[in-house]
């Protein structure tokens, strides 16, 4: 069975990603906010394109917050590292500011403060977010086709 198609993305790009990349044992896309303060998406693809984690964050950079909405790692990949990945390439669209979780989960709550002690910075449940971060009244989303196309993320 061939894996779907990540939304977004043609056949043909899903492809070539798929070509260029053969080599990694994970892919990372990127799916770039429709407005500055909407929320940003890296999802996780294995070597065989089955998608394996994601990654739902949303920052302002106005008030200087950010805040990780979902986290989540195909429990076959856990311990592997990529978690931390994920987090790091979240906070690199925030240096320096303020950063929540949404609600964690049993295994979350463990795994934010090993990260907050690793990269200095904090992570805790429900922190406080700023009220740009909500859609703002009357915003309709793009239509699909006016929707910013993922990106590979090649740094990670």
């Amino acid at each position: 069975m061939t894996p779907p198609i990540p939304e977004r993305l043609s056949p043909r790009r899903w492809r070539w990603i798929r070509l260029t990349t053969w080599h990694k044992e994970v892919r990372f896309l990127y799916w770039p906010p429709s407005h500055p303060t909407g929320y940003r998406n890296l999802r996780m693809f294995d070597r065989d394109g089955y998608d394996i984690g994601r990654l739902v964050w949303v920052v302002c950079d106005g008030c200087r917050v950010g805040s990780i909405n979902k986290i989540s790692i195909d429990p076959d990949c856990h311990r592997q590292g990529l978690g931390r990945r994920l987090i790091r390439r979240a906070l690199t669209d925030g240096p320096r500011y303020t950063w929540q979780t949404t609600h964690q989960s049993p295994h979350a709550k463990l795994f934010f403060p090993a990260l907050e002690k690793e990269f200095g910075v904090a992570l805790p449940e429900y922190g406080g977010v700023c009220e740009h971060l909500a859609s703002p009244p009357g915003y309709q989303p793009l239509p699909p086709g006016r929707c910013p196309q993922p990106v590979l993320e090649r740094r990670l």
